[in-house]
């Protein structure tokens, strides 16, 4: 064992807010260097970030449960828009689907610190994959 492992202290567990948010930086993050790269005519450098992109996306989508009513639903249908401004539609059109994320994360980013204490209360289930996954969406 090393003498600084002594003083190493665990890793924080993520709230699932925590980690939409952070989800919703690294698509944003990732579709605004596309956005530029495209302003230059670079879709071959800009066709990576839009994969990822709607990687994370469908991730979102997956995770979406439509037992809970109204919101959910609505919440795939942005998805769904957003993923055919990023590609999977006819054409592409990445300040639409960017309008659409930030206006999501802002209102995510509202509720935080309510979502983050009805997990510490038990009220919402705590996350229970490891957070490690956040390397693969975090720009």
């Amino acid at each position: 064992m090393k003498r600084l492992d002594a003083y190493s202290q665990p890793a924080a567990p993520w709230t699932r807010i925590e980690m939409l948010l952070a989800a919703f930086d690294g698509i944003i993050s990732r579709l605004e260097q596309a956005q530029a790269l495209l302003d230059e005519n670079n879709v071959m450098k800009a066709q990576p970030l839009l994969l990822k992109s709607q990687q994370i996306v469908l991730a979102l989508y997956e995770g979406i449960d439509l037992r809970f009513g109204q919101i959910p639903e609505n919440m795939q249908k942005l998805y769904l828009f957003v993923l055919t401004c990023i590609g999977m539609g006819p054409q592409l059109d990445v300040p639409a689907a960017l309008k659409i994320l930030r206006t999501i994360r802002e209102g995510l980013n509202g509720i935080r610190g309510s979502a983050g204490e009805m997990e510490r209360r038990g009220e919402l289930s705590p996350v229970l994959e490891d957070p490690r996954m956040l390397r693969h969406i975090v720009a």
